[in-house]
Order: C-alpha cells, then structure tokens, then sequence
C-alpha cells in the first residue's frame, strides 16, 4: 500500500495544486492550522537537506519557497491569534542600500516565518539610517542583511548604525548578512556576527544565534 501523503511531501514533489487542495480540504475538516505549518516545516528541511547534499539546486528552493508561501497566505491569519497570546521572537531584514535584489531575502523571511518568527521585512536598498531607526522602533531579536551585489560599504554602514543604536539602547542584536558573494573576510570587514551564502543556511545561523528566551 503507497504510504498517505502530507504536506512535507507535497512539498518535496512541489505539487502546488494537491497541497493547496489538501490544505482547504483539512481546514474544512477542523484540523489545526499550525499542524499543517510543522508539516510544511518538515517539508522545507527535506527540501534543505536535499539542496545541501546537491539533488536539488537553487531553483528547487525556489520552487517550494513560492509554495510556501501560498499555504501561509492561508494558514497565517488562522494562527496569527494564537501567536499574539505568546509572545514570538522578531527579525528585522531588509535588503541594504545599493542592492534592490530580493529573492534571497524573501525565501528566507518565509522559511523563517513558517518556523514560528515574526519577520518585520523592510524591503530593499534600505538606508542604513532607516535600519537603526527600525531597530530602535522593533526591538528585534535579531537581523538579517541581504546583498548580492557588492554592496559592501552598505553593509558595513548600516551594521555599524545598528550596532550604535543598539549600544544606545542597551540591546544586543545578534547580524547575520545573507548573499552569494559573501565570505569570512567580507563578514569580518562589515562587522557582522554569521555570514551566509543561501536561505536556507541563513535559517539555521538563525536559530543558533537567537537568544534563548525564559
């Protein structure tokens, strides 16, 4: 007998019209939203996991992203409530001045979202200014600096004005900075904690960098 699929499966084959379909079909039926996400979750590990070994490539990620996100246009709102009543951890992402590329950016925010973050994305070629000034208005617990140009003054611009507006709050706010032509020796020249090259890496630097909340 063929094994029942799920969403994580449904996932993995990027079967857009079968998951949408079973997403409406469980509402229907009363089944918890946020079960539906951890299915999803499991899903895109798959899918990271597969991408790391080099089965799938960029576009796979791609691909499941898009999907992703479909489900969580549905299944957002259902649970949105639920997280309200417990308090969820922030990350601020923006794309920094000089670099209107997204994709990257965007993959990671809904990799991040499905795992229970609450991602305040401030778009693209964002004035390292209006960074420190969303940190000061957010309080996030960590951000997220994406560039795939080599936009590496911007990055180090707007770290060093997070950092400053940080020290001037009192807060500590852990940096990652996310694009394909970064490196251990860009990371160190912008002042960031973590660096990465994809999404997907970028969501696990994430969860290892995130303080430990009580």
């Amino acid at each position: 007998m063929t094994p029942k699929k799920d969403l994580a499966n449904l996932l993995t084959e990027f079967d857009e019209p079968a998951a949408l379909d079973m997403v409406s079909r469980r509402l229907a039926a009363g089944e918890d939203p946020l079960a539906l996400v951890d299915e999803c979750c499991r899903g895109m590990r798959m899918i990271g996991d597969q991408y790391e070994s080099g089965t799938y490539y960029i576009s796979a990620l791609i691909m499941a992203g898009e999907l992703l996100r479909e489900i969580l246009e549905i299944l957002n709102p259902l649970i949105s409530f639920r997280r309200q009543e417990t308090p969820s951890q922030t990350m601020l992402m923006c794309t920094v001045q000089g670099d209107i590329h997204d994709l990257g950016k965007d993959l990671a925010a809904d990799l991040l979202c499905a795992h229970g973050l609450v991602i305040v994305d401030l778009g693209v070629d964002v004035a390292p200014e209006r960074i420190a000034d969303a940190v000061e208005a957010q309080r996030p617990d960590i951000v997220g600096l994406s560039c795939l140009l080599a936009a590496f003054d911007s990055l180090k611009q707007s770290t060093e004005a997070i950092r400053e507006r940080a020290a001037r709050l009192g807060l500590h706010v852990p940096i990652i900075i996310g694009g394909a032509p970064l490196s251990q020796l860009v990371c160190d020249y912008v002042g960031a904690d973590r660096w990465c090259t994809d999404a997907w890496a970028g969501v696990r630097l994430v969860h290892e960098l995130l303080p430990t909340k009580p």
